[in-house]
Parts: C-alpha cells; structure tokens; sequence
C-alpha cells in the first residue's frame, strides 16, 4: 500500500516537533547576528594577516546569542505573531503599489508625488506594531486604549498641524 504524505502533513509535522517555534528563529537570530558582526567587524576583518580566526569567533557569538534567545517564549511568541501579519501586510503594500502604478503617470512617478503613500504606510505600522506589542506582552496601554482615550484630541491636533502646514507653506 502506497503511503502519500502532503505538504500540510508535513508543515503540521514541522509545527509539532518545533520547527517553527524553535529551529527558524533560531537560524533568524543566528543569521542576523552573525551578519551584523561581520559587517560591522567589531572582532577584527578576517581578510586581514593575523585575524583568520574571526569567522569562528563571531559565528561562537551569534549561535550563543541565538540559543541564550530563545531560553524564554517571547522570540517564539513574537514571531509566531509577526511573520504571519507581516506576509498579509506584504501583500497589502503590492496590491497598493499595483494600484498606484495603474493610477499614476511615470511623470508623476518621477517627480515624488506618491511619498504619501510612504508615510501613510509607515503610519499603518507604527499603528500596527504598537498595538501589537501591548496585546502580545499583557501591556495595558496598547493602542486600542490609546486610540480610544485620545481620538479627538489626535484629530485635533493633526488638523492644527495641517492647517499650520498649509499655512506655512502658502503659496510657493
């Protein structure tokens, strides 16, 4: 009897033996350190006479700041929730790049018409992170708290800052 495995079978596999708890961020932290090190040459430039040991060093480094890491369940936690999000946020910018491309001349391209949409995103992810670490970590003070405290005044004060804006601005 032929025994087929499929794809959710085996990423469920994964999950169960912590492939995704334990393994990627651990690979994620290792890598990210170890790439900071090098760049950075804190320890010495291994191209140089003298110092070809530095490779070993900072990958000793960054495998211990990768497992001293993941000791509690916050890195686990923080990217069981993080990378999920981040892919629909990924998918949400190209749509949004996709329908600026169809809406938008190449002059008005070149010119840097479209930064708003920089700034409106980066808005979104401030929002997002901040809401994010206060649900994630038990903090009280999370957005929603936040955002339902001080509405008003946040409307306020961004159309104080925009009529300033336009009035400073004039006509130029």
């Amino acid at each position: 009897m032929a025994y087929s495995l499929s794809l959710q079978q085996i990423l469920n596999t994964w999950a169960d033996n912590g492939v995704f708890s334990y393994l990627f961020p651990f690979l994620i932290i290792f890598a990210i350190i170890f790439a900071i090190l090098q760049k950075t040459k804190l320890l010495g430039d291994s191209s140089k006479e003298g110092q070809k040991n530095v490779n070993g060093i900072n990958a000793i480094i960054a495998i211990a700041v990768a497992f001293i890491s993941l000791l509690n369940d916050y890195v686990s936690t923080f990217f069981a929730t993080i990378f999920p999000r981040f892919g629909i946020a990924l998918a949400i910018f190209l749509v949004v790049m996709i329908l600026v491309g169809f809406f938008q001349t190449e002059e008005q391209r070149t010119k840097g018409h479209g930064a708003w949409i920089g700034w409106v995103l980066a808005a979104g992810v401030i929002i997002w992170a901040w809401s994010e670490w206060g649900d994630m970590f038990g903090g009280g003070f999370g957005f929603t708290y936040f955002f339902e405290e001080y509405f008003w005044g946040l409307v306020l004060l961004a159309g104080v800052g925009g009529l300033i804006f336009w009035i400073v601005k004039g006509d130029k």
